[in-house]
């Protein structure tokens, strides 16, 4: 059966048993005035569903002690459902009994599909609460573009959610065998300007340019010295097949953003929304596949792993695109014994018009990353310690434990802004001298750091993709043709046909 319509199937069973439940939910609510006192007086549990790892469970975790600090009488329990695929379907599976958590991690497609259920309280009634909203300076601090992304599921910009974690993609790039690999006498790091070496005590030290960039033209070149060279072409055929230069992780994410590159259009909030069928996109399905054929491209699927990061440790791949907030699975240690890693922008084309695109007016690389959204609840305490829980969560203080401690960037403008935050991006320490008695600053910014940098300053080319039911299906479908372009034998043209039947 077609995804679509399977996860239709759950929305329809979900709308029509609602009201015959165990767990009823409230559809008109009062918000309940507890008085001045009310953190230490309201008593509930807020379940908190999302699809972070164990690392970003520890942040979390560390957020909830920051905020049974203010809010002893609630218990915050967070909940992992596995990616954010599972984490979508389980809450959709949900809606019918009313078993849904109090709070949620969601993309923006995802809770197209929940209001679909009528299972999302909105929030204007809980932000512009007298005693438990924000003021209007908190409301204007949250980074703009983030905000507005919690408004955007009807005409009457009703808020649905708020920004919690967010990312862009980024090209990690084998540092020490871009230095290693000479052309012409001239090493391929100092040959694409990416910035100096200097040797000390016999070991490079590399200082790296900060505008430093390189083409999709230069991506081509690059893989091409590399298929070319004496440890490429000593592996034997079978493992040629699970080497390249350069792999994409998220094959939706490529399709998407090279669709766009290509001067072509995804979907649209307007009839047809989706749009991917195109001449230009599949320009860049054709000029994908071209280069994988050649063996000088690929994605996670050619290596058979999970993620591209993991090839890129094993070496066999030298440059990979990740997320941002992603970026230490992208390191593979110790730089001494395995090697260093580089960050770079997105790639851009030059002149996507040789390849059969159409170029526009800018670059363009995804801006990604999910909000929180509260679920209407049977017990309207559960549901204003939800809020309540949200409206900590994406606060000065946790958002600056967030913005330091994972790779996402800062929500908010007086975090991105603040000295601390600038000594976490420059990496300032100080250092106490036994012998003087006299502290020394040094800089030693982390890789997390670096990444978020260089993914920070991409903004102004920042896309983001329309959220409507069947969006997030759409993504699913996409990915799907990817792997069947590339991998299972199927035309360009037969691709696109199929992933079209199966979204109408």
């Amino acid at each position: 059966m077609k995804k679509f319509l399977s996860l239709l199937a759950m929305l329809i069973i979900a709308i029509a048993v609602v009201g015959c439940t165990p767990r009823e939910r409230r559809n008109e609510h009062e918000i309940e005035d507890l008085g001045s006192d009310y953190k230490t007086k309201i008593s509930a549990t807020v379940t908190f569903w999302h699809a972070m790892g164990q690392a970003n469970q520890g942040v979390i975790a560390e957020i909830i002690t920051e905020f049974n600090k203010e809010y002893p009488n609630i218990t915050v329990v967070q909940q992992s459902q596995g990616g954010y695929t599972d984490l979508r379907d389980k809450i959709l599976t949900t809606l019918s009994s009313g078993n849904n958590p109090t709070i949620a991690q969601t993309y923006p497609d995802h809770v197209a599909a929940y209001l679909q259920g009528k299972a999302v309280r909105e929030l204007d009634s809980y932000i512009n609460h007298a005693r438990y909203g924000m003021t209007q300076e908190e409301i204007e601090d949250f980074i703009p573009a983030y905000f507005e992304e919690g408004k955007i599921y009807d005409t009457k910009g009703t808020l649905y959610s708020l920004p919690f974690n967010k990312s862009t993609e980024v090209m990690f790039y084998n540092k020490t065998w871009f230095y290693n690999t000479k052309v012409d006498g001239v090493s391929l790091y100092e040959k694409y300007n990416l910035g100096t070496v200097e040797i000390v005590d016999g070991k490079p030290v590399f200082n790296d340019n900060p505008d430093a960039f390189l083409s999709w033209e230069d991506i081509i070149e690059i893989c091409e010295v590399y298929i070319n060279s004496e440890a490429y072409q000593a592996l034997s055929n079978d493992d040629k097949l699970k080497h390249a230069g350069f792999a994409a992780d998220s094959e939706a994410n490529l399709f998407i953003t090279l669709t766009q590159q290509f001067g072509g259009e995804y979907t649209s909030l307007e009839e047809p929304r989706f749009r991917f069928n195109n001449p230009q996109s599949k320009a860049a399905m054709q000029w994908f596949f071209d280069n994988k054929e050649a063996g000088l491209f690929g994605t996670s699927t050619k290596f058979g792993t999970d993620y591209s990061s993991d090839a890129f440790k094993a070496g066999q791949i030298k440059m990979t695109i990740g997320s941002s907030a992603g970026a230490n699975y992208n390191y593979p240690g110790d730089p001494d014994s395995t090697f260093h890693v580089g960050i770079l922008p997105y790639p851009q084309f030059e002149d996507v018009t040789q390849f059969g695109g159409i170029q526009p007016e800018k670059g363009q690389v995804i801006q990604q990353g999910t909000n929180v959204t509260l679920f209407k609840c049977t017990d309207p305490m559960e549901e204003l310690a939800g809020w309540l829980f949200i409206r900590f969560l994406t606060g000065y203080k946790a958002a600056m434990i967030w913005a330091t401690k994972t790779g996402y960037f800062p929500i908010r403008n007086s975090v991105r802004t603040s000295q601390e935050y600038e000594d976490f991006l420059s990496g300032k320490k100080l250092l106490l001298d036994a012998n003087t008695g006299e502290w020394t600053t040094i800089y030693e910014p982390s890789f997390i750091a670096k990444t978020m940098k260089v993914g920070w300053e991409q903004r102004n080319i920042f896309y983001t993709s329309p959220a409507f039911p069947g969006s997030s299906d759409c993504r699913d479908v996409v990915e799907a043709l990817v792997q069947a372009v590339l991998y299972g034998g199927v035309s360009i043209d037969q691709a696109y046909e199929d992933a079209l039947d199966e979204l109408e």
